[in-house]
């Protein structure tokens, strides 16, 4: 889940976080009294995958722009990168390429699921964090090399509870309402149709979309709207998400952890109190610890594993 390579450095070394995903990447230099970030170019999928030389180049142009603005070299980088295991060409092979292009000593790489827990709990703690965006995974750690995946099986094996399964929900629900079936919401009707246009096309438009769950997810802000008006469809629709993410975060709690961290990232939970309560009285229906605040987002969880280092384990 997190390997390592090169000699660990003494503390007060400046280091940098990464966090590499489809939309860009961010880095930080952090080193002892100062901080410098910037962004770059994200992750690109080819016919091979993820081009691992490409990323390592985009984190060297960032540096590069960083270092002419001051901020000094890094002597090691902690990366967490989307599609590290699934999709990169060589994911192994990531280590080598931030030396050449970097030249540091101490790399670091995890996907981007342990940077976020890492980020959340503040370090490598026993405990849990659900990530919930467009799509939803839950990760746990007992803290000594044993971790947990659940979910994160994309939209139409899982992500249950995450913006994708919101929005598709909320959908269902209006085309109930459309049909004059039961459990249906006219006012979730009345926004898709402000969103989608004639909800006879929308099934045309939908189903062959490359990005078909950015589409899906993009209605849950309507659920929102809705539910806060006081529509009650809308609002079991969000009951109903706080209640599947709580149980990905549970299940991904290794066995033996008797007090876990329990966090959470992501920007589906900007829906507030909609999400978080369902999900927090979930937790405390199951006698599990409350739902921490996150402490950072995985581009801290990043900078961490970068300062602090991992013990070595399987090759990323």
């Amino acid at each position: 889940m997190i390997s390592g390579s090169g000699q660990r450095r003494p503390d007060g070394t400046p280091v940098a976080g990464v966090d590499v995903g489809g939309g860009g990447c961010r880095v930080r230099v952090a080193w002892p009294g100062g901080s410098a970030e910037g962004a770059g170019e994200g992750v690109r999928v080819r016919g091979a995958g993820i081009d691992v030389d490409e990323v390592a180049a985009a984190v060297a142009a960032v540096l590069g722009r960083l270092r002419a603005q001051g901020a000094p070299a890094p002597g090691a980088v902690g990366l967490g990168m989307t599609g590290l295991l699934t999709l990169a060409d060589r994911p192994g092979g990531l280590h080598a390429a931030l030396r050449e292009r970097l030249g540091v000593a101490r790399t670091v790489v995890a996907p981007d699921a342990v940077t976020a827990l890492v980020g959340a709990l503040g370090g490598l703690v026993p405990g849990a964090v659900v990530a919930a965006g467009t799509g939803a995974i839950a990760l746990g750690t007992d803290g000594r090399g044993a971790w947990r995946r659940v979910d994160g099986w994309g939209h139409l094996l899982g992500d249950d509870g995450a913006g994708s399964w919101v929005g598709q929900a909320g959908l269902r629900a209006a085309f109930r309402a459309h049909d004059g079936r039961p459990r249906g919401s006219a006012r979730l009707l009345e926004l898709a149709r402000a969103r989608y246009g004639a909800p006879e096309d929308l099934p045309r438009a939908l189903y062959p979309a490359p990005d078909r769950a950015a589409r899906l997810a993009a209605f849950a802000p309507d659920v929102a709207l809705a539910a806060r008006e006081g529509d009650p469809v809308a609002a079991a629709v969000w009951r109903g998400a706080g209640e599947r993410l709580a149980e990905a975060l549970l299940a991904a709690v290794p066995p033996g952890v008797p007090d876990p961290a329990l966090s959470r990232t992501g920007g589906l939970f900007a829906a507030g109190g909609l999400l978080l309560e369902p999900l927090a009285a979930a937790l405390a229906a199951a006698g599990a610890p409350p739902l921490r605040a996150p402490r950072g987002g995985p581009l801290d969880g990043a900078v961490l594993l970068a300062r602090d280092g991992a013990e070595a384990g399987p090759a990323a």
